[in-house]
């Protein structure tokens, strides 16, 4: 298709006034939500203490600022499919709960009587329209792909590690593990005995020494308490004791004639 300098001058005019539009229905849906606003700001104030009146506004501001926020969400972020309906659906409540709320007010002013739908709604659904829209927004939050992919992915590990534990418990049940535990009971055995002798008192070994046969024989002395001291003082108790025993050599009788008398005779 040929561009030519008509069709150009069509187009950009289109552009423009589509543009117009565009920034004119923005004007219209704002003056909208300001209007509805005062008019949600009235009735809270005639049905809500004044003092808790400041914190009644939060309900009027969620409802206001999901009015802005669910056509973005609606054109820019939701899914085709269910998250894309309930965004939808959303939206027409919460236009609605608007359209309520400035009925309600006007109808409050006008010193007439109530029907009764408009005052149950003004005693039951006004207290709740800040909980209605956290209902909304957390639908479209648990409806939006990601988080559905990723309970999908939790789902399929959950089941993933209930298998392998089916698995593990079947063959436990076959295995035979006795070998395994006698070495393990025999291992924890040992460890038990050597820190068991681990913490038993260590005695010196005695030097190996060779004793006079001749010497006479003395009580040992008393032990001292402390067994280190005392194997240290073996050795020189040894050696003053052999010093100090007297050598005696046998001696014989001679004979009448001096010679030595045959032990047999």
């Amino acid at each position: 298709m040929t561009t030519t300098v008509s069709t150009a001058l069509k187009e950009n005019s289109r552009r423009a006034l589509k543009g117009l539009a565009v920034f004119l229905s923005l004007i219209v849906y704002l003056a909208g939500l300001i209007y509805a606003g005062v008019r949600s700001y009235s009735l809270f104030a005639r049905t809500v203490d004044p003092e808790l009146l400041p914190l009644a506004v939060l309900g009027i501001i969620a409802l206001e600022v999901s009015a802005l926020a669910l056509p973005l969400a609606i054109h820019y972020w939701t899914s085709p499919g269910a998250q894309r309906l309930a965004a939808m659906g959303f939206y027409g409540l919460d236009l609605a709960l608007i359209v309520a709320n400035a009925i309600l007010d006007a109808a409050h002013h006008s010193g007439e009587l109530l029907p009764g739908f408009l005052t149950a709604y003004g005693v039951y659904a006004v207290p709740a329209l800040p909980v209605a829209c956290m209902i909304g927004w957390a639908l479209l939050w648990a409806l939006d792909p990601s988080s559905r992919e990723h309970d999908m992915v939790q789902a399929v590990r959950a089941a993933t590690h209930e298998a392998l534990m089916a698995q593990i418990a079947k063959a436990a049940e076959s295995v035979d593990i006795t070998q395994q535990v006698e070495a393990a009971a025999g291992e924890a055995a040992r460890a038990l005995v050597g820190e068991t002798l681990g913490r038993a008192p260590r005695r010196a070994s005695l030097p190996a020494y060779r004793y006079n046969a001749e010497a006479p024989t003395h009580k040992p002395e008393a032990m001292p308490t402390d067994d280190e001291h005392y194997f240290g003082e073996v050795p020189e108790i040894v050696e003053r004791e052999a010093q100090a025993a007297p050598t005696h050599k046998p001696t014989r009788k001679a004979g009448r004639n001096g010679s030595t008398p045959d032990p047999k005779g």
